[in-house]
């Protein structure tokens, strides 16, 4: 499953700073590359894997469907 949509890159963001994360502290926390993660939130993704979703959910702290289910 393939996730993709300009306004996800938003919700991963706006959960992040709910949660006052910067974005190298959620990399750090997922292992991702703060750079793709910068570009994940900024809309360059064109489709997002549903365990890289996965992975940022649970950095998170919420839910698959609480990062994507409103899109």
């Amino acid at each position: 499953m393939l996730c993709h949509n300009k306004t996800l890159g938003q919700q991963i963001a706006q959960t992040r700073k709910k949660r006052q994360l910067s974005q190298a502290q959620l990399a750090a926390i997922t292992g991702m590359n703060p750079k793709f993660l910068s570009n994940i939130e900024a809309g360059h993704k064109a489709r997002i894997r549903i365990y890289t979703l996965a992975r940022l959910a649970a950095g998170l702290g919420v839910s698959i469907d609480e990062l994507a289910g409103q899109l």
